[in-house]
């Protein structure tokens, strides 16, 4: 597969990405899925002034969650 253009939407906004194979784009699509999840989870369970705001937790529970397997 050559490198193919796909799009995203986070925070109702898309986002372009370059992918290098069909593994790839798989990948990027339910990274993408997984963070609408997420912000949807938060904004039902918490108080929050904009999507800047969910982003931010979910960003940091990933962090927490990457640190926590490379430390294994």
């Amino acid at each position: 597969m050559r490198d193919q253009l796909i799009s995203v939407i986070i925070a109702e906004r898309p986002y372009r990405l370059t992918v290098s194979s069909e593994e790839e784009e798989e990948v990027f699509r339910k990274a993408a899925k997984l963070v609408e999840e997420k912000m949807k989870s938060y904004a039902s369970n918490y108080a929050f002034r904009d999507k800047q705001d969910l982003l931010a937790m979910v960003n940091l529970q990933f962090a927490v969650e990457f640190l926590r397997l490379s430390n294994t």
